[in-house]
């Protein structure tokens, strides 16, 4: 999926709601900051936050315990920064971990859209990311089975909603299928004018192809077609015997069938409709594949989690290889990061090993003219390769 297609957001002092569940649960008790006036308000303001920057905690512990100041305190005046901001910079470990108990959100960006992870990586501090790796990937695959929950009552979509800047609108469109596209030379674009692929993808698609075909495998499948970068590598560099395409927008359907995907293309067999009926179709038929690439759009993080929970029935177990587009959480590094921790950490839990190469790939401003809002934004791009841990490739 394009965009950030995982369900990690962020919070600020401009925020009206809380956290999204992502704090620790004691932030729902901790008592709100006691009336003062504004110039008392700031000084002690100005005292936490220097309390944290220099790792003084028993005057931290003090003046959260005086209930006057939460640990999710913002600089509203200043550049948006936290305690726990301003703690994980300096490297105090035992700090943050004070504030994380507290309720300090792991989440909480400053007015250059950066969080406390971000701040800890710039300084060189490893020891304090990798504990708030720790606690967002903990937070994260919680906020993800209350999510759930929640949708298998309400029967919802999970689209969340809120003002914002829009590289951090939801990308989840449920009514994607339902709407036109439109080709424009080297972009799909939707209906909202977000591009679904664009050209610059070319070089990490044709990684992709390597990783999933690469080993000398006879069977592929690739999920959303939509410019078919990918497809039109994988038949021009590898031949497959078997090569499956599922595609469900009828505006994409049409512009394969122009091209004579389905009837001229060798070895090609199209698959109309979404992946969500159709692979269980495949199921019964017994096919199986060497490679899998999973690449949809204005889908849920559950869909992705879901199609990854179908894995152990499509994907050959000796030697099949799976790969996705690592779209996830795309304009923050450190989210990134959190995101593809927790999917390695899903995809692990049904037996598949992850590895994420890393690959160069700078895209120009220029590039994004005409596209409402980018879908990456970071120089490198971490592309997964899973495969089947040693002990669970039985045939």
């Amino acid at each position: 999926d394009k965009q950030s297609n995982y369900h990690l957001q962020r919070t600020s002092m401009d925020s009206e709601i809380p956290p999204s569940g992502r704090a620790n649960d004691q932030a729902a008790t901790e008592k709100p900051p006691a009336t003062a006036s504004p110039s008392l308000s700031k000084h002690k303001q100005a005292q936490l936050f220097r309390a944290c920057r220099e790792g003084d905690l028993e005057t931290v512990k003090s003046l959260l315990e005086s209930g006057k100041f939460s640990a999710s305190e913002q600089d509203a005046d200043g550049n948006g920064s936290s305690p726990l901001i301003e703690a994980a910079g300096a490297g105090h470990l035992s700090v943050c971990r004070h504030l994380i108990e507290r309720g300090a959100p792991w989440n909480a960006v400053d007015k250059n859209g950066r969080c406390a992870g971000n701040h800890a990586s710039d300084t060189g501090f490893q020891n304090v990311v990798d504990y708030l790796v720790e606690i967002a990937v903990t937070a994260e695959l919680l906020l993800g089975a209350s999510i759930r929950t929640e949708m298998s009552s309400s029967g919802g979509s999970g689209v969340a909603s809120g003002a914002g800047p829009v590289e951090q609108e939801p990308c989840t469109k449920p009514d994607y299928l339902s709407t036109d596209v439109r080709y424009d030379n080297d972009v799909l674009l939707d209906r909202d004018g977000d591009a679904v692929m664009m050209e610059w993808e070319r070089p990490l698609m044709d990684a992709h192809a390597s990783i999933i075909a690469g080993r000398g495998g006879q069977t592929v499948m690739n999920v959303g077609f939509g410019m078919g970068i990918i497809d039109s590598i994988l038949q021009e560099k590898h031949s497959p015997k078997l090569h499956v395409i599922i595609e469900a927008h009828p505006g994409v359907l049409a512009k394969m069938d122009s091209e004579g995907w389905g009837s001229k293309k060798k070895g090609v067999r199209v698959v109309r409709g979404k992946w969500q009926d159709e692979i269980p179709k495949l199921v019964e038929e017994g096919i199986k594949f060497d490679g899998i690439f999973f690449d949809t759009y204005g889908e849920h993080f559950t869909d992705l989690e879901n199609f990854h929970n179908l894995l152990p029935q499509i994907l050959k177990k000796a030697s099949g290889v799976y790969s996705f587009f690592n779209g996830l959480a795309p304009d923050n590094i450190f989210f990134h990061g959190v995101a593809c921790q927790c999917v390695k950490l899903q995809l692990g839990g049904i037996g598949l090993d992850t590895e994420f190469a890393s690959c160069e790939m700078e895209v120009s401003d220029e590039t994004w003219k005409g596209v409402r809002r980018k879908y990456w934004h970071n120089g490198t791009y971490y592309l997964p390769i899973c495969t089947w841990r040693t002990t669970d490739r039985r045939a």
